[in-house]
């Protein structure tokens, strides 16, 4: 009588884990095994990335994985997470749940304008005090991580002045819907964005960290997300939501700073 409850429960316990839909792990990194890691392999080397397809995530896949995301301009980690794992297998199994369709329905009444600035304010006062104890963060900080996912979803969305929907986003809307999407409140305005947080210097930039310039007014004008390689994200007049890179001559010259909110 043992024996058979115990052969049921080993059947139940196999029957639960094929249930488990491909990828519900988080992440993938070294030590994964099995059929998912398999098909990561397969999608770097078609895409000429030297790796073995054996279904097993060595260092040498991890190393492959790094290369294949810095010249993706994307956070580099080595590990498949959401975005990497998108860009490789088309699949959006391990996105954040964090842009549905239902953000998108939200029409944008002028009625509740006064409603949400309300709110910025509220989240203003509370969110220094929130995150007072929160002055350094590994650069793996899974926060960061998440940031970068949201973000890089929206490569492509128009520009729109005042926008802050996936319709079309100008700079501050675009940071204060990402952030929002992932449990943290954010003013509306770039300016008043720069207020928040902890000051980050150029060299400390992590994954998830705002940075700042000043472009068509004196002051912080404009606001992007840092994800990672010395490049960030963010909506630009000229080009929609894009990556950019620091260094280039025209952001670097109007580089003000950067703020870690978390």
């Amino acid at each position: 009588m043992r024996n058979e409850i115990k052969r049921i429960w080993i059947l139940a316990a196999v029957l639960a884990a094929m249930a488990l839909p491909v990828g519900a792990a988080d992440y993938y990194a070294v030590g994964d095994k099995g059929g998912d890691v398999l098909l990561l392999q397969k999608q770097l080397i078609k895409r000429g990335y030297d790796v073995e397809a054996d279904g097993v995530f060595s260092k040498d896949m991890a190393k492959a994985v790094s290369k294949f995301q810095k010249d993706q301009k994307i956070q580099v980690s080595g590990k498949v997470g959401g975005w990497t794992y998108y860009l490789l297998t088309g699949k959006r199994t391990l996105m954040p749940k964090d842009s549905g369709s239902k953000a998108v329905q939200k029409p944008a009444k002028s009625k509740k304008k006064p409603v949400k600035k309300a709110k910025a304010k509220k989240a203003d006062k509370t969110s220094k005090l929130k995150y007072t104890k929160l002055k350094s963060l590994k650069g793996s900080d899974h926060i960061g991580h998440q940031l970068v996912d949201s973000a890089y979803q929206y490569i492509g969305v128009p520009y729109v002045f005042g926008g802050n929907t996936p319709k079309g986003f100008d700079c501050s809307g675009f940071t204060k819907y990402v952030f929002s999407h992932n449990g943290i409140e954010l003013p509306r305005m770039a300016d008043e964005q720069y207020r928040m947080g902890f000051r980050v210097r150029k060299n400390e930039l992590i994954p998830g960290d705002l940075v700042f310039f000043t472009t068509y007014e004196p002051g912080v004008s404009h606001t992007g997300i840092y994800v990672g390689d010395g490049n960030f994200i963010s909506a630009t007049s000229s080009g929609g939501i894009r990556v950019d890179s620091l260094k280039s001559g025209y952001w670097s010259e109007r580089y003000i700073g950067a703020k870690r909110v978390r």
